[in-house]
């Protein structure tokens, strides 16, 4: 059935729908979702949660059938009595059931209700009682004895909410997942039936939508925003949360739940509480929680925490004072005592939520999410050293989490690179990803004499290593396997194997940046005495520079005046500067160091080769971006970025970083800015000097826009949803729009925008408007019968950058005709000819006028009718009752595929 059948058939029947809905069904559905533990291989205990209207009596339901995804279906009992009941007309209801299924798929698991409740505003507005409310979980069978039980998250924040008009909303699901997988949040329509979205559902921030309305879901966190309501009513959002396991997606939960906004004369409390906090295991985490609402002090307040360390079994966290309302402020204190059990790979949320007592029994509430992170300790006194067998990587044992419950702790590994890398440890971040190490060893455990130890017996001769080593930990499964797996905080590096005999390049830093003049300055170390023994080796002894220009270049030449001669090994220089007309503006230069002794014929041995630091800057919008390079054999770990503005004399430090790429915001363009970047970094041996610095050549940039703005966010809505888009006989498109703020880097570089109309989303866009203020973000498009079609925004800037199309949004026509079933043509002036109640977006008409004996006595193409009750001739017809048929054509659709409908009945014509 077509959109415009249905709402003739339910125009012809609204009367016998509302009392039977009314009767049968009642108001009923607020929220829910459906969750599952696995309590055998192929066995699962599902609960159904779902919030209902407690006054809605005759819909209660003391059974839910669910359907099992695989061909059958229950009936489960709700296990809570009649119900938790609620304030303010709120019930809450679970409904537990136990499945075997036939084998090991991927299954989803759904329960259907006849009815949401009646007024949700962006549900099939202003019918949303006559919705289904479908609720599903999508799960996955593992091979639980090797890959472990597979349980869905626990949802810990009730699905129920209240908002004020023109306050910023937020909630949190509060996601606790007890297999350690990682969960991720997508914002969805909500679902009538399985695969099947609610009609005409409009996201809550496209009630009367503006920059002012602007709803958000942090796909990490699962913080829901929206900042902020701006009608009241009460709304219904869906979510689903997807878990992972080691990249996997295993479940999908659907969470469908209620946002009551209010208009209330109330700002939502403040709650003060840490962000994130990150530790290591053993440590006791202790801090203050405060809520208060400083604009209405008389309110009293409740204070109240939920999350993960709550709900774990070892060494379960604490939260002071608990729940009821007080005077405010409220003072709490959450405490908790970590362990080597909570070692986690995903981080720990602890939602707080302060409520104020608007509404007596609750109110407007505040949610702030402190997110933990337990990491594991890093191995202690960790030592390389070379053997005649290889190098032996020993640390201290015991190690502080190698005694843990249920075979949590499953040994060490060990990681190899070939040169130093002296990153920061981030206790937030441990993970040795992109560190540029491998793992060579896995779940270690041999200890002897208080050190455990591993010996990398795939060394080669000459070359060096560098190694960490971090202790892993992981579930396991029923057959011993382990899943899951978390690595601690990396040891402290260790490096062996230097090839002492060589010289070691350390400084290639520019001195001089000039086309024909450049300059570059050369350090390096003289070979190791204890391993080149000077008196078999006897001098005269020589260092002969080499230089190639670019990275890694394959011709190598010696440098002019650069041979360095000593007849004693005391008095070799190691240092050098390099004038030889260098280019240092266009090109890096890479140099190598030889050794030579015995009356300079013999060559010992040579340095890897190592470049200068080479500096890109390109311009943008009141910017500079600034990368460099350098091929090194010791590892940079750090660079300060230091600028010169035209002008001025002297550098100055404007940023350090740990990347290669720095962005020098804030800028004028038109103003040349200079630059140069000092590296610091190291080889990793205590043998050699560090830390190691080097400058780049100076490079200058003059910033110039030629970056387009940010791109629209685009929202529509038209008369279907807003009876004031009906003016001056017009049917109103009104097109809103917002820079983002978040992930725009400059969102007020806006002059103005551009507005583009096709009739279908992918047909040519043509420009249909042109806004030339960035304050004007709304534009209405119309005409008087309705304009159903797409839109697209773009913005401009100052100099004519055009962003790319906004979002792309369409907008449907809701054609309604409805025609009287009598008329009295009589000259009284009432009523006197045939017309159609007000109707809108209907393009003509077909009616035809038939006597009983079944002759055209009138017919037209005009959709107001206006028929007088003459027949063709211009004749009065008598009274009587006539028969109609009506065609009815949709506005904006002139192919009219589809859209032409067929109205019937009877006229009763009265003298």
């Amino acid at each position: 059935m077509s959109r415009l059948t249905r709402q003739f058939a339910l125009l012809l029947t609204f009367g016998l729908i509302f009392s039977s809905t009314s009767d049968v069904y009642g108001t009923h559905n607020r929220a829910g979702e459906i969750t599952y533990e696995q309590i055998g291989e192929l066995t699962i205990r599902v609960t159904i949660t779902t919030y209902t209207k407690t006054s809605s009596l005759q819909a209660d339901r003391d059974t839910l059938d669910i359907f099992w995804g695989d061909g059958t279906s229950s009936k489960l009992g709700r296990v809570n009595g009649f119900g938790d009941v609620l304030p303010n007309d709120i019930k809450r209801n679970f409904y537990v059931g136990e499945h075997t299924y036939p084998g090991r798929a991927t299954y989803h698991i759904s329960t259907t209700d006849p009815n949401r409740i009646a007024g949700i505003l962006n549900v099939n507005a202003p019918n949303s009682i006559k919705i289904p409310f479908h609720i599903e979980t999508t799960f996955t069978f593992l091979n639980s004895q090797f890959q472990g039980p597979n349980n869905s998250a626990i949802l810990l924040q009730p699905p129920i909410d209240f908002a004020c008009v023109g306050q910023r909303y937020i909630h949190n699901p509060n996601a606790f997942d007890p297999d350690g997988d990682s969960l991720s949040y997508e914002l969805i329509v909500p679902l009538e039936d399985v695969n099947q979205p609610v009609p005409n559902y409009r996201f809550p921030d496209q009630i009367m939508a503006g920059s002012n309305n602007i709803l958000t879901l942090d796909e990490r966190t699962g913080d829901l925003v929206w900042n902020a309501p701006q009608r009241v009513g009460e709304y219904n959002v869906a979510f689903k949360i997807h878990e992972y396991r080691q990249g996997v997606l295993l479940n999908s939960i659907i969470r469908d739940m209620q946002i009551l906004v209010e208009d209330c004369d109330d700002t939502p409390p403040v709650v003060e509480a840490p962000a994130e906090i990150c530790v290591i295991a053993g440590t006791v985490i202790e801090f203050d929680v405060r809520a208060y609402d400083e604009d209405v002090p008389a309110q009293q307040l409740s204070l109240s925490a939920l999350g993960g360390p709550f709900e774990v079994d070892v060494s379960p966290a604490t939260f002071t004072p608990g729940a009821g309302y007080r005077d405010q402020p409220i003072d709490g204190v959450f405490r908790w005592e970590t362990t080597c059990e909570h070692i986690s790979d995903q981080t720990y949320s602890v939602v707080f939520k302060a409520v104020d007592d608007l509404l007596d029994t609750t109110g407007l509430a505040t949610l702030k999410t402190t997110r933990i992170k337990v990491v594991g300790p890093p191995p202690e006194r960790f030592l390389a050293t070379s053997t005649a067998d290889g190098n032996l990587i020993s640390w201290d044992q015991p190690y502080a989490c190698d005694m843990v419950e249920n075979d949590y702790f499953k040994g060490f590994t060990v990681w190899r690179r070939s040169t130093s890398n002296q990153f920061p440890i981030d206790t937030c971040n441990p993970s040795m990803a992109d560190k540029g190490y491998t793992a060579i060893a896995f779940e270690v455990r041999d200890f002897e004499e208080g050190r455990y130890f591993y010996l990398d017996e795939t060394v080669e001769p000459g070359n060096s290593y560098c190694y960490r080593v971090t202790a892993t930990f992981a579930l396991t499964s029923a057959a011993g396997y382990s899943f899951n797996l978390v690595e601690s905080i990396p040891s402290d590096e260790d490096c062996t194997g230097l090839p002492l005999e060589n010289p070691f390049i350390t400084k290639v830093s520019v001195v001089e940046t000039d086309v024909t003049n450049g300059a570059i300055q050369l350090e390096w170390t003289k070979p190791n005495t204890t391993v080149l023994d000077t008196n078999v080796f006897t001098g005269p002894y020589q260092f002969t520079i080499l230089r190639g220009e670019g990275f890694n270049p394959t011709n190598m030449v010696p440098v002019d005046g650069g041979v360095i001669s000593s007849s004693t090994f005391a008095g070799l220089d190691t240092q050098f500067l390099d004038q030889t007309g260098l280019n240092t503006v266009a090109s890096p230069y890479t140099y190598q160091i030889y050794f030579y002794s015995q009356n300079l014929s013999s060559n010992l041995n040579q340095s890897q080769q190592a470049s200068s630091v080479f500096l890109n800057v390109a311009g943008s919008d009141n910017q500079n971006i600034i990368t460099w390079e350098a091929e090194v054999p010791w590892e940079n770990y750090s660079f300060k970025i230091f600028r010169q503005v035209e002008g001025s004399a002297d550098f100055e430090l404007v940023g350090s970083t740990t990347e290669t790429e720095f962005i020098d915001q804030g800028l004028t363009n038109g103003i040349n800015y200079c630059y140069y970047i000092e590296t610091e970094g190291a080889y990793g041996f205590s043998m050699l000097p560090e830390p190691l610095f080097n400058l780049s050549q100076i490079r200058c940039q003059i910033p110039f826009d030629a970056v387009p703005p940010c791109v629209p966010i685009l929202s529509a809505e038209n008369s279907c949803n807003n009876e004031d888009l009906f003016r001056g006989g017009v049917f109103l498109n009104q097109l809103n729009w917002s820079i983002p703020t978040i992930g725009c880097d400059n969102p007020n570089d806006v002059s103005g925008y551009r507005v583009y109309f096709s009739l279908t989303p992918d047909g040519e866009f043509s420009q249909i408007g042109e806004i030339n203020d960035p304050d004007e973000t709304q534009f209405e498009h119309g005409d008087q019968f309705g304009i159903a079609g797409c839109y697209t925004v773009s913005a401009l800037d100052s100099l004519g950058n055009e962003s790319e199309p906004s979002n792309v949004v369409c907008v449907e026509n809701c054609p309604f005709y409805s025609l009287p079933n009598t008329f009295t043509p009589n000259s009284d002036g009432a009523n006197d000819v045939f017309k159609p109640f007000p109707y809108k977006f209907i393009d003509r008409i077909d009616l035809k006028v038939f006597n009983r004996w079944g002759q055209l006595v009138f017919e037209t193409t005009d959709p107001d009718i206006n028929w007088d009750g003459k027949n063709q001739g211009g004749t009065d017809l008598s009274q009587g009752t006539y028969h109609y048929v009506c065609q009815v054509f949709e506005a904006g659709n002139p192919d009219q595929i589809n859209n032409e409908q067929v109205l019937k009945g009877y006229i009763e014509l009265i003298r």
